[in-house]
């Protein structure tokens, strides 16, 4: 869906407004930074930090062409780094929250193992990125799912009544098992001040939507179904944060292993990235996303603003059968209304 591209370009939009960021790759098992940032053969890194005892996390920070910018090698090849154990978690959180850096911008792997959840949970800021396919938006929210109920029963598992009543839910099974609002619920009337806590602690897990690869400014919809079921499921509300078409020179930039940040700066996608960058950076607390950016309207004035430098593009995703020559007339209409 492009996570790493997002992630990679997000560090390089910051670094650009003059925050030191500092750029980790947790895909544990398929890590592929290195890669955008010219290297061939990934360099030591969190698989090296965390099989070498007494080792610190900040001794295989790299640099990169912005000085404000460095990065944490993942190593995709090291046997086992796929299943780190709790000790090594544990290791790994404690030395991230040292790093000196203003921002720290953790790329995870996909799906929702407790070990990408765990990591997505450490910030009030975990951005989903996803694609206009069904599949993905079904993938996205699974995570999330698992993402509330893990931060809940981490929180309270020491209450033997709330952790009995987590069990409880998980057997009943069921769509139902996994309604946050009908937890809290229960929760409630076990400990009116266990259940404030919750509420507190689902607020501000406050997760962002980034839509990627788009067709058309109507894909905007698919972000639509994962925000509302969000919300009735999950007490979650999901605060769009970007929009982005889809875009041949994202593959030419990956196969250069170039930044597009670096190589193509102009570009449409990397102008979107870097107005992510600028909504972030502008919050004073990060669980607090002023719902200006997370107006409807707005979001739909970047896509259409964005649209009319993507009409060019639009000509080759039709050749290659991804658009109708219906859809391409309907977006230059739009484009010149």
């Amino acid at each position: 869906v492009g996570k790493t591209l997002i992630s990679v370009n997000l560090a390089y939009a910051l670094a650009n407004l003059g925050k030191r960021v500092t750029l980790l790759d947790l895909d544990f098992g398929g890590a592929n930074i290195h890669t955008c940032m010219g290297y061939s053969v990934a360099p030591d890194g969190i698989g090296n930090f965390l099989n070498q005892r007494n080792s610190k996390l900040q001794d295989y920070i790299l640099s990169t062409s912005n000085r404000n910018l460095s990065f944490i090698s993942g190593d995709a090849e090291m046997v086992g780094i796929a299943n780190i154990t709790a000790a090594q978690k544990k290791k790994l959180i404690s030395q991230i929250f040292h790093l000196d850096a203003d921002y720290v911008i953790l790329d995870l792997g996909a799906g929702s193992s407790y070990n990408t959840v765990d990591f997505f949970i450490l910030s009030s800021c975990g951005i989903l990125v996803v694609m206009p396919e069904l599949t993905s938006i079904l993938n996205a929210y699974s995570l999330l799912k698992t993402a509330v109920f893990r931060r809940l029963f981490l929180e309270f598992k020491s209450i033997t009544e709330v952790k009995d009543l987590f069990n409880e839910q998980i057997k009943k099974g069921g769509e139902d098992a996994w309604k946050v609002s009908e937890l809290l619920r229960m929760i409630k009337k076990v400990s009116p001040a266990t259940y404030l806590k919750a509420l507190y602690f689902v607020n501000e897990m406050s997760p962002k939507l980034i839509m990627n690869m788009a067709i058309s400014p109507t894909d905007i919809e698919m972000g639509e179904k994962i925000r509302k079921i969000s919300r009735s499921f999950l007490n979650l509300d999901v605060d769009y944060l970007g929009f982005m078409y889809r875009d041949k020179s994202v593959h030419e930039s990956i196969n250069k292993r170039v930044p597009l940040a670096v190589s193509n700066p102009e570009n449409g996608i990397y102008q979107a990235i870097a107005k992510v960058a600028y909504k972030i950076a502008s919050l004073n607390k990060l669980q607090k996303m002023s719902h200006d950016y997370d107006d409807y309207e707005e979001i739909m004035d970047e896509i259409t603003e964005d649209l009319p430098s993507k009409i060019s593009g639009y000509s080759d995703l039709a050749d290659e059968n991804l658009l109708s020559i219906n859809d391409l007339i309907a977006l230059v209409t739009m484009a010149e209304a």
